[in-house]
């Protein structure tokens, strides 16, 4: 779908879409990989924050005559394809959540230019593949009639031999945070969002909850064991479904 567009500060930038950061992280990757294979001149919501994580997203130079509209249909084709030479324009209907994207992320993290640089700049890089802890995120606040209950990280916390455990969570007051933390002599870890991946990345163990920012942490986790709930989000599609990260369903625990 061509568009045409009164105003350039709409096309070839993410500012027009409303996610928080995990989804625009997909959406940026996204407008990243099509702005490399077209030389688009980006911009970015969060730039500095991915940039803080040593995730650099892409600017070049072109801005184009026509402009094409990004959706969850066509831009992965469009990511993959040759170049289209086109602006793209990004509004709050895209979200680029499927699992072959997901894949997609998950090779290029673990190339090892970009897999190292996230290393390197971790304030906490001394942690991975060298401790015995457990990290758990627990998403609440907005979803917390669909967020996994207590018996899920209980019966993963339970056949875990770790060390120590830390806990973050959007609503870390609430009795379910309450139980674990005591059961299992969790620390609290009330960074911001970027220290917290940081942190929670270096884990030797990692339980999910459901959502994009909890799946970022286990993304860029590389030495860790990810658990994650078995659970058909009503935002992402199987982002989670990696060979190697174990999936919990919680739906059969009693």
């Amino acid at each position: 779908m061509l568009l045409i567009l009164k105003k350039k500060k709409y096309i070839n930038t993410t500012y027009k879409h409303f996610g928080r950061l995990g989804n625009l992280f997909f959406v940026g990757m996204a407008l990243h990989f099509i702005a490399k294979k077209n030389n688009l001149k980006c911009h970015y919501k969060m730039y500095n924050k991915f940039k803080n994580l040593s995730i650099k997203l892409f600017s070049g130079e072109n801005i184009y005559l026509e402009t094409i509209l990004l959706t969850d249909i066509n831009f992965y084709n469009i990511l993959i394809n040759e170049p289209l030479y086109k602006n793209v324009y990004i509004n709050n209907n895209i979200w680029c959540q499927t699992f072959e994207f997901a894949l997609y992320l998950r090779n290029y993290f673990n190339i090892d230019e970009q897999k190292n640089k996230i290393i390197e700049n971790n304030i906490y890089k001394n942690n991975y593949n060298n401790n015995n802890n457990v990290f758990i995120h627990i998403r609440i606040g907005d979803i917390e009639n669909i967020s996994q209950p207590f018996e899920y990280y209980n019966t993963i916390l339970s056949n875990l031999n770790f060390d120590i455990g830390y806990i973050s969570s959007d609503t870390i007051n609430h009795n379910k945070c309450k139980q674990l933390i005591n059961k299992y002599n969790l620390i609290i870890i009330n960074y911001d969002d970027i220290e917290t991946i940081m942190f929670g990345s270096t884990c030797k163990y990692i339980i999910l909850s459901n959502g994009t920012y909890s799946w970022l942490i286990g993304l860029l986790s590389f030495y860790s064991q990810v658990y994650y709930p078995k659970y058909d989000s009503i935002w992402h599609k199987n982002i989670y479904r990696f060979n190697d990260w174990l999936e919990v369903n919680y739906n059969n625990i009693n």
